[in-house]
């Protein structure tokens, strides 16, 4: 067991990590077992099996820290065992794992309560828990994979491992190292000295009195020119005026901005300007009644900081290139896909990790400009569908990946009239809104999420929806009931207001004996009704109107619309109150 020289952690960096939270680098053990009414230590065997699978799954990823003695919410809680006891958990990783991972370790106390760690290296060659298999981090998860998995991806790593190698040639002083304090500053460890940061996350490594500097060392942080460490590291973006890319005579494509490495700076402003290039959606405007982007952020920005910590830096022929058509956004990166991720996975959504870059995506990670592995394509997709795009697509073509999102809303194809049927209907913005998002049915929840709503918001506009007689209530009730729409309510309901509405710009007279003389029957006979009676139920109007349920709804939710009722929500229930238009009357 491999102590080292300095401390893992002060007590400082462990408060403000266990704060953060587990994720792709953390992971947190209790070692209480608190199923029964007073807690009681974690067996000791069981607690042996934790340590070895923690351990194996961080060094066939990419590496990471475990703390035993701390609660799933970062609480310490310490342990109950003797010394003898865990100093044999701190050797487990020797002992139990094949071939052995040598890890760095550390007892520290905070609160009272002891906390064992453990830093655990990449491992060269998968490692195997005795009996167990290979297990593998994937965000906050442990997955097992195949022995081959893991040591391909391994070989390709030592193989192509660009960001890994020294560049005998380089020194500190091709470091900008104030970028370097100022990027760094955003991880736990910001007090440090910058060498001594530097070398914890790999990126220097201590050589005689001296610093040996990686290529993700200089890529991260290298001074101008750059391009002398790596010919392509930057990022391009282009426009092109359409929705295909001409050349010759006919080239619609205009080159925005060239933005080169160092990467700690190009990141950044990589996000701005693609930020500022991003435009509001006329389309998204039409649809929705309101302005949105034509992409949402968060998925954009995970396609940029993807492509640069992904990316095959191996190659130096080509760059990150930015594509903006008309209809879609294109981010493309060279290089093939590391196993086991394949396009397959992240088309459904499975989790998967691998990096290239691990040393880029560690340091990525914990400056607060990547997500935590496993998450970051599953909200791309979350957010894709929050703003009723169309879900990300990827594409790999001559060693070059690609993700692209288009500004099409799912909906862009309903039809011309359904919208215009839709913007006649007595409802309200929110209430169009779901009806054209949504032409075939929704729930709850889609109602919600569209418009920014409570759940006793949307249920209450959602009931005046089916009390009009366009939506139809669903046949089983609990979470997820879908609200299925009836267009053929919905084109009764708006034939009748469309048509008077062009009556008011028609001649004087013209439609006498047409609409208003049906309105003027109902106000006489609720105007009779409301003499005797508080309040009006469905049942009533039926009665007095002899008509089928369907047709008093409609008639009903029309009145409302033109102020002659005012309806109550009674959750059992509607009734209906004389609203100011029949007052007038009166």
């Amino acid at each position: 067991m491999a102590a080292g020289d300095a401390a893992l952690f002060t007590e400082s960096e462990l408060r403000e990590l266990l704060q953060r939270g587990e994720g792709q680098f953390l992971v947190f053990k209790s070692l209480w077992d608190r199923s029964q009414e007073s807690q009681r230590v974690v067996k000791r065997p069981h607690t042996r099996d934790l340590v070895a699978e923690s351990v194996a799954a961080f060094a066939n990823a990419d590496g990471g820290t475990l703390f035993l003695g701390v609660d799933d919410d970062g609480t310490p809680s310490g342990h109950g065992y003797p010394n003898e006891i865990v100093e044999d958990l701190l050797s487990v990783s020797e002992h139990r794992l094949r071939p052995p991972v040598r890890c760095r370790s550390q007892r520290m106390t905070l609160d009272g309560h002891e906390i064992l760690i453990l830093q655990v290296p990449i491992a060269h060659d998968a490692v195997m828990v005795e009996a167990n298999g290979f297990p593998y981090r994937i965000g906050r998860e442990v997955v097992r994979e195949p022995q081959e998995v893991t040591n391909a991806r391994k070989e390709a790593y030592r193989r192509v491992g660009f960001e890994q190698r020294i560049r005998p040639e380089a020194t500190l002083d091709d470091l900008d190292l104030d970028l370097a304090k100022r990027f760094l500053s955003g991880t736990v460890f910001h007090d440090r000295a910058l060498e001594e940061l530097l070398a914890r996350y790999g990126l220097v490594l201590p050589r005689a009195g001296a610093f040996a500097v990686t290529n993700a060392a200089l890529l991260l942080f290298g001074k101008a020119p750059v391009l002398r460490w790596h010919a392509r590291a930057g990022i391009r973006f282009f426009r092109v005026a359409g929705r295909e890319r001409r050349d010759g005579a006919a080239r619609n494509v205009e080159q925005l901005s060239r933005i080169e490495p160092p990467l700690a700076s190009a990141i950044p402003e990589a996000h701005r300007l693609l930020k500022a290039h991003v435009r509001r959606s006329e389309k998204l405007h039409d649809l929705f009644f309101r302005e949105m982007p034509e992409y949402p952020e968060f998925a954009w920005q995970e396609a940029i900081i993807n492509a640069f910590a992904h990316r095959d830096y191996e190659d130096q022929a080509r760059e990150i290139e930015v594509w903006f058509f008309e209809d879609r956004l294109e981010v493309r990166s060279p290089g093939e896909l590391v196993p086991p991720v394949t396009l397959e996975r992240l088309r459904t959504r499975t989790p998967v990790h691998a990096s290239r870059n691990p040393m880029l995506v560690r340091v990525l990670v914990e400056a607060g400009l990547m997500r935590e592995e496993g998450e970051g394509i599953a909200r791309m997709f979350e957010e894709m569908e929050a703003s009723y795009l169309n879900a990300p697509e990827f594409a790999l073509e001559a060693a070059t990946f690609t993700v692209t999102l288009r500004n099409e809303p799912i909906f862009a194809g309903v039809s011309a009239e359904w919208q215009a049927t839709v913007r006649q209907l007595p409802l309200s913005l929110a209430q169009r809104r779901v009806l054209v998002a949504n032409p075939e049915g929704f729930t709850n929840e889609d109602y919600r999420r569209l418009n920014g709503v409570d759940r006793d918001d949307a249920y209450r506009e959602i009931q005046e929806m089916v009390a009009l007689g366009v939506v139809l209530a669903p046949k089983s009730s609990g979470r997820g009931a879908v609200y299925q729409v009836s267009r053929e309510a919905a084109e009764d309901v708006a034939r009748p207001i469309a048509h008077e509405t062009n009556a008011k710009n028609a001649i004087p007279g013209a439609h006498i004996g047409g609409p208003r003389t049906w309105l003027a029957d109902r106000v006489a006979a609720l105007l009779s009704y409301f003499e005797k009676h508080p309040f009006l139920k469905n049942a009533d109007y039926r009665e007095m109107f002899d008509l089928g349920r369907d047709a008093a709804v409609r008639e009903l939710r029309r009145l409302v619309h033109e102020q002659y009722l005012r309806m109550e929500d009674e959750r059992r229930g509607s009734r209906y109150l004389p609203g100011p238009a029949l007052q007038k009357e009166e």
